[in-house]
């Protein structure tokens, strides 16, 4: 099957701040699912906590630090399709850590779940500035379209905004093959059925046809590429 994937939060993580600037500073998680611009990124960080051994993923301020590792992982499955960002990283003692870190971006985004298989509820309706939103939760049944997700391996949400990464299930066997750390995975299972827009985003394309496209969301993001850079 394959997982939905987010940055996990617990007393294992090294927590680091950013000492360098930038001008309206990227802040997007674990992805953004659209290529950005680097100028946007903050790069420069130091460990403020103790953890002398640093895992595969974690959170940074906003967005995310992964390992050569998990870089060689991605580049096996998907060689050149995603954005890796070098990080500058130093212990609290200012010593830089040697191994590579990047603020990894995943640049592939798509709609894949099948709302009508899955525990998920449509919420904010009454709101006319915003289109309706769908509760998708952790852990509950969550169906993807095998049609929708065979050729791919990472990938992000598109209309649904579901937030997070979605794996292929060979790719996430391999994370823990690989025993790539820490992340926090749920497993969603797939249906032969195809992913339809009309019947899984309804509601949103509804609102879009009377309000246009909501500002700052991926499909205006990728009518708008300029505002990435």
């Amino acid at each position: 099957m394959a997982a939905w994937i987010k940055l996990a939060f617990d007393h294992r993580e090294p927590i680091f701040e950013f000492l360098d600037t930038a001008e309206d500073p990227h802040r997007f998680g674990l992805s953004l699912g659209l290529p950005v611009g680097a100028r946007r990124l903050r790069t420069k960080a130091r460990q403020i906590n103790v953890r002398k051994r640093l895992p595969d993923i974690f959170a940074m301020p906003g967005l995310n630090a992964v390992s050569q590792r998990f870089r060689d992982l991605v580049e096996e499955f998907e060689p050149g399709t995603h954005q890796f960002f070098p990080l500058e990283l130093s212990y609290k003692n200012g010593t830089p850590v040697e191994e590579p870190f990047f603020v990894f971006n995943c640049c592939v985004s798509f709609d894949s779940l099948l709302v009508s298989r899955s525990e998920v509820a449509w919420y904010n309706f009454n709101d006319p500035l915003t289109s309706p939103r769908l509760n998708v939760l952790w852990r509950h049944r969550n169906v993807l379209s095998r049609p929708a997700i065979t050729g791919h391996h990472i990938w992000c949400s598109l209309r649904l905004r579901v937030a997070g990464l979605y794996v292929s299930d060979v790719f996430h066997d391999q994370m823990k093959r690989r025993k790539i750390r820490y992340f926090d995975a749920s497993p969603c299972e797939e249906s032969e059925e195809p992913w339809i827009a009309e019947e899984n985003a309804g509601p949103i394309l509804e609102w879009e046809a009377r309000h246009g496209l909501l500002k700052g969301m991926m499909p205006w993001l990728i009518e708008n590429p300029d505002v990435l850079f």
